[in-house]
């Protein structure tokens, strides 16, 4: 087995650690407006946000995994969640690989230090990810599928300019954010709708050449009595990546099995067949 094989298989199968934890208290990162400009927020992602007039308030924590933190905040655009990818020295997504195959890197320089791993290519790798976040919300969005809309870009000198973060409009209201589908419970014939929206999601994505990577109940959200697609860095395109199929066919795999615990049970073949008939 290669070693961008040998990823994949890591990545397939390793659990999901993106467990919500608490909701931190507003203190603990928000300072009192007396204070200047550059005291504002402890974070500096957050900071390089507010001087940039996108965030006006840090509100709470909604969740934190090895991947990424995600924060409530406000600003022109209202209430909107603010994305900041953990360094890559601790997240645990370090082989990424198999998704990354087939994407473009103009910066000769960085392709290099990418794969050597040095702190220039952790660095070149984490923007990339993000730029890659930002550019499929913004395709997704203007598809008409249910995803978050993405609140910076889509020029990529603005996606540049966020760092680690991916702001974009939260799917929720003040009472809280939507509810991801692994934590809710349905009557079957609801649970019946949500299954269909999702295999309609991935239909839709398929159609456009894309396969979400890793599409399960603990990324769609309900909201509504409707399925919100989220968590699309990992997204891979047909015309990039060799192992399209592959990703193609976990998805199917990896939504039939995170529904069971609402009730559902497919066959992933025939899923998948459905799938592909976009």
């Amino acid at each position: 087995m290669d070693e961008d094989a040998a990823a994949f298989e890591r990545i397939g199968s390793r659990k999901d650690r993106r467990k919500p934890r608490r909701k931190m208290k507003r203190e603990e990162f928000y300072v009192k407006e007396a204070l200047s400009t550059a005291e504002k927020f402890s974070d500096p992602e957050l900071q390089r946000l507010f001087e940039a007039r996108r965030i006006d308030e840090l509100l709470s924590e909604l969740k934190s995994g090895k991947e990424a933190t995600v924060y409530l905040v406000e600003g022109p655009e209202g209430l909107m969640a603010a994305k900041i990818y953990a360094d890559l020295e601790v997240r645990s997504f370090k082989n990424d690989s198999a998704y990354r195959e087939g994407r473009f890197i103009g910066d000769d320089r960085a392709a290099r230090a990418i794969r050597s791993r040095t702190r220039f290519g952790l660095s070149a790798q984490q923007q990339m990810w993000v730029r890659h976040e930002y550019r499929q919300l913004w395709e997704l969005h203007e598809a008409g599928i249910p995803v978050p809309k993405p609140l910076i870009g889509p020029h990529a000198s603005d996606i540049h300019e966020s760092g680690r973060v991916v702001l974009m409009e939260l799917i929720g209201d003040r009472d809280g954010p939507a509810p991801r589908l692994s934590d809710v419970r349905l009557e079957p014939d609801v649970a019946e709708d949500a299954f269909g929206q999702s295999i309609d999601i991935a239909r839709r994505l398929h159609a456009l050449g894309k396969a979400h990577g890793d599409l399960s109940t603990f990324n769609l959200l309900w909201w509504q009595n409707r399925v919100v697609c989220i968590d699309v860095p990992q997204m891979v395109d047909a015309d990039e990546n060799t192992s399209f199929g592959q990703f193609l066919r976990r998805d199917a795999a990896t939504l039939c099995r995170s529904f069971r615990r609402l009730g559902i049970h497919r066959d992933p073949e025939e899923v998948l067949g459905m799938i592909r008939r976009s």
